[in-house]
């Protein structure tokens, strides 16, 4: 299993990293740290000047890359590898999901208009791969220890969720962790009635059945712990 953190180096940064390592440990996976810096060159430089601007990128390249190291030993203990890549943030992860088994995101806030209730590069990835994606806040109430302790699958009469619920019970077996199916129940309802560290919602694989925003927005809104969208299988697929 290969975990990709996305790193800008914020605060939900910092625990989508911890976050990311505790279930690369978990699962005796691979943590793979990303970091996107994107320098482009006006379409009138010379080449001298492009010539410049290939070292001053080899070079930021270089910084980033210790910097994004130095930001992975500050908040996981899990061996990771590090990618810094020349694109924007959404492109980068989009591309390095397609050797990744799953995808963890910081997410900043829960107020703003209601197209950013999850910021643009989380809903750009959460509508584009098919790949679970974790979102985490950093403000997270329960310590990261306790992540897969308590996870409850939530689902609106749309979408059944037999998948999510495999995941989620997967992921439970590998510490002894709880797995409760609170799909169809009233989100607040079920997020106090199981004190959820951590929130598995389905989510449509792309091109098909359209996303159901309004439901997730509610379930990103109304709790603070994680929330890991599982794309839901073709039919005829496998997981």
């Amino acid at each position: 299993m290969t975990v990709l953190a996305a790193v800008d180096f914020s605060d939900a940064s910092a625990r989508a990293v911890a976050v990311a390592g505790l279930i690369a440990q978990v699962c005796q996976g691979r943590l793979r740290l990303l970091h996107a810096e994107s320098i482009e060159a006006p379409p009138y430089f010379t080449s001298e000047q492009l010539d410049h601007l290939e070292r001053e990128r080899r070079a930021s390249r270089a910084a980033a890359e210790a910097a994004v190291a130095r930001f992975g030993q500050e908040h996981t203990a899990t061996p990771f590898s590090v990618v810094v890549v020349d694109e924007t943030p959404d492109e980068a992860i989009v591309h390095a999901a397609a050797t990744a088994d799953l995808i963890v995101m910081g997410t900043h806030g829960r107020h703003g208009p209601v197209r950013w209730w999850l910021g643009s590069v989380a809903e750009r990835a959460i509508h584009e791969l098919p790949k679970p994606l974790l979102v985490v806040r950093s403000e997270v109430p329960h310590p990261i220890e306790s992540l897969l302790t308590r996870i409850v699958v939530l689902a609106d009469r749309l979408a059944p969720g037999d998948r999510t619920l495999e995941y989620g019970r997967a992921l439970a077996a590998r510490c002894g962790g709880t797995v409760f199916d609170e799909r169809g129940a009233p989100i607040e309802q079920a997020l106090e009635r199981t004190a959820a560290t951590l929130v598995l919602v389905p989510a449509p694989q792309p091109g098909k059945r359209p996303w159901p925003g309004r439901y997730a927005e509610l379930v990103v809104r109304c709790c603070a712990a994680p929330v890991l969208f599982i794309p839901e299988l073709s039919e005829g697929a496998t997981s």
